[in-house]
């Protein structure tokens, strides 16, 4: 019979867990969406611009496949984190093994993620990049926190954007760059804003329908 697709989609601020028919776990960030169908020959999910923590149900016979840009992630059974947005994939495992291939070559050899590494490729570029993870970091937001190691002030805003339901902007391109490393406990929008003004030399403006950041 004909496959129901189902679409999970979260706002900026709220994040979901979901658990499918099969049994996989997902936990998805703010502001995703993702779509799922649960066919007899495949689990598929195609990820828009998301984020989520999959803890995928063994079954052999039904290989789970994530379309995810132009990357096509394939799951035996395994705990990761899938991150897309902005041309960018990452994804970091802590359980099992993922192969990708691009989503155009399904018959390409995949290359293989296991535990503690971390795989990384920009939409559009041949390479993709694979390194030892930091899975505190990866899997930080599912315990309500961010981790930030020499990263730019414009990611740190993209993800305070999501996590509060009103957008979080840098005022120009040198405040965009400067890099950013330290703990963010993102329990409420005035606390967060306080931290990130204290470890980063930064000031924070509000305006009524966002938050700017300025160099100071």
């Amino acid at each position: 019979g004909a496959v129901a697709t189902q679409t999970y989609q979260t706002p900026a601020g709220k994040t979901r867990d979901i658990t499918l028919a099969d049994g996989t776990h997902i936990r998805l960030n703010a502001a995703s969406k993702i779509t799922v169908r649960l066919g007899r020959d495949a689990r598929r999910v195609e990820m828009a611009d998301a984020e989520a923590v999959f803890d995928v149900a063994h079954d052999a016979r039904r290989p789970f496949l994530i379309e995810v840009g132009d990357r096509q992630v394939r799951v035996v059974g395994t705990e990761f984190n899938l991150r897309h947005r902005d041309d960018q994939v990452d994804l970091p495992v802590r359980r099992g093994v993922v192969e990708v291939r691009p989503a155009d070559a399904p018959g390409a050899a995949p290359t293989r993620v296991t535990v503690g590494q971390e795989l990384t490729h920009t939409e559009g570029q041949a390479v993709q990049i694979l390194k030892v993870a930091d899975p505190i970091q990866s899997f930080a937001w599912t315990n309500g926190q961010l981790i930030y190691k020499d990263q730019p002030l414009s990611e740190v805003a993209a993800d305070l954007s999501r996590r509060f339901s009103v957008p979080v902007r840098t005022a120009d391109a040198r405040t965009a760059a400067l890099r950013f490393s330290g703990v963010l406990v993102t329990d409420n929008e005035p606390d967060v804003l306080r931290r990130l003004a204290a470890y980063a030399p930064v000031r924070v403006e509000r305006t009524a329908d966002a938050i700017i950041l300025h160099h100071r």
